[in-house]
């Protein structure tokens, strides 16, 4: 091999590194925007009033998922924070005839 192709390769690889950076792209983490809450539900007085409660909350625009626990009268609730609120749940449950409140602090 000669100097000259030795140099020839040496510069298309550098060229192939050069264009692989070029075209690598930045990846911006966006800010956590998923939260949990727990309510304590009120007026709950048999199984299928959890049914009720959940349709009630996966109505609500962000929520993400809902479990619903009989036997300790709470709903936890994880939800797009950039979408809906703990008020807004609360509501809902409200509306849909089970009073709510909150029984944990919204985790972020």
């Amino acid at each position: 091999m000669t100097i000259k192709s030795s140099l020839l390769i040496l510069s298309l690889s550098s060229n192939a590194l050069w264009i692989s950076a070029a075209q690598a792209q930045t990846t911006v983490t966006q800010p956590n925007r998923q939260q949990t809450v727990t309510l304590n539900i009120e007026n709950m007085t048999c199984a299928m009033c959890t049914v009720t409660i959940k349709k009630a909350l996966q109505k609500v625009e962000g929520v993400e998922a809902v479990t619903v626990d009989y036997d300790s009268k709470t709903a936890t609730i994880l939800f797009d924070s950039q979408k809906t609120d703990s008020t807004a749940l609360i509501k809902a449950t409200t509306d849909a005839g089970y009073p709510g409140s909150l029984a944990t602090p919204v985790a972020r």
